[in-house]
């Protein structure tokens, strides 16, 4: 017993390191992926005397009732209630001899690997997955007056395999082998062995509790991510000439002695003013974080507004309609225009009177690929 679980051990190990796959996968949230399983079959114990015994004389009834969660297409937990009775069989000398029974309840917390998705990579609706199983149960084994037995209190390491077979998106067929290493005295009788054991062999039915299954990530390419930033620095670079633009305007201004001539030019500063804040904040896939490297043109946006106390600001969010649902995509946007206003308010101390969030959601494309949708947009405005 001891050594076929340690084969399951290190056959578990063996598989780890493939079990990085190719496509990256978001963790399931706490609502997602859960499960029950009903599972019914036998037991059969391995005790002193069982290799003296025939098969059927240590084969007792077994069920088990579960609560699981898949947290990656690979990883998984689950939290189980079974047991019912162990037969053990005793031979004191010829013709002294039988079977008594051991009643009992166990709790196990057990890890599951998929090891079908580990080597294969995942596939939602795969006819066929191999799972490897490994935990501890708490075993607690009742009184029998009968035969002298005490109560025993048992904590066990345990291992198998189960395998699944889906019959739909909801519910599949299972065949699960465990081992449990038990302490000696589990069947109230202690000899020169150093444990028992108790193998479980069931079938039964897994019920998912959503269809839901994982999202793969989108990784951002990167040639588009250059080509975006291209067109960021060449926003930099359009602000950058109107502010020497409008510097020259207020020199001229200033050296004009003609009140009218003044205003006329003051109204045309102003016209000019209008798309001086056509800058973009990036963010990632589903993301409404700010990146590091997006805080420079926050930065310019607020140095704009401090050297333009007359005008304000209007900070709108995007996402791209590719991804999401149109609800999703609209409190995205709200959040992403939401974090940047909070950094110009906070960080650079604009006031929250001059700051205008609005969320487009993705009713509006401002540029042709999907990625690029995913911004903050500033538009400068009149007071």
């Amino acid at each position: 017993m001891k050594k076929l679980l340690l084969s399951i051990a290190a056959f578990a190990l063996m598989a780890m390191p493939s079990l990085a796959q190719e496509t990256a996968y978001y963790p399931s949230k706490i609502g997602e992926n859960w499960y029950i399983q009903l599972q019914g079959g036998a037991s059969y114990t391995i005790t002193e005397f069982h290799s003296k015994s025939s098969f059927d004389d240590v084969i007792a009834p077994h069920v088990a009732f579960s609560l699981g969660k898949h947290f990656t297409p690979v990883f998984g937990a689950r939290l189980g209630v079974g047991g019912w009775q162990s037969k053990n069989y005793y031979k004191v000398e010829e013709g002294i001899e039988g079977t008594y029974k051991v009643k009992y309840i166990q709790t196990n917390l057990d890890a599951l690997v998929n090891l079908t998705n580990a080597f294969c990579g995942y596939k939602p609706d795969r006819a066929f997955n191999l799972y490897g199983i490994a935990g501890f149960g708490y075993f607690h084994g009742f009184k029998n007056s009968d035969y002298n037995l005490t109560t025993t209190n048992i904590i066990a390491p345990r291992a198998g395999f189960q395998a699944d077979f889906r019959l739909s998106s909801i519910v599949s067929l299972n065949l699960e082998v465990a081992g449990n290493l038990l302490r000696d005295d589990f069947n109230g009788y202690e000899a020169d062995k150093s444990y028992d054991g108790v193998i479980d062999a069931m079938l039964g039915l897994k019920f998912n509790l959503s269809k839901k299954g994982f999202r793969a990530a989108e990784g951002i390419d990167q040639s588009q991510l250059d080509e975006l930033n291209k067109k960021i620095n060449a926003q930099k670079a359009s602000l950058n000439d109107k502010d020497t633009e409008i510097n020259r305007l207020k020199s001229e201004l200033a050296n004009k002695p003609e009140p009218q001539v003044i205003v006329k030019e003051t109204e045309k500063v102003k016209e000019e003013t209008e798309v001086l804040m056509n800058a973009v904040v990036v963010f990632r896939l589903g993301s409404d974080q700010l990146e590091k490297n997006q805080d420079i043109n926050i930065y310019n946006a607020a140095r704009y507004l401090n050297d333009n106390p007359n005008m304000n600001v209007t900070v709108t969010g995007y996402a791209d309609k590719s991804t999401g649902n149109a609800t999703v995509n609209q409190r995205l946007s709200e959040q992403r225009a939401q974090a940047v206003a909070k950094v110009l308010i906070d960080k650079y101390n604009i006031a929250s009177d001059r700051i205008t969030v609005k969320a487009s959601g993705d009713k509006e494309q401002l540029f042709p690929t999907d990625e690029w949708n995913r911004v903050v947009v500033f538009t400068a405005t009149k007071k």
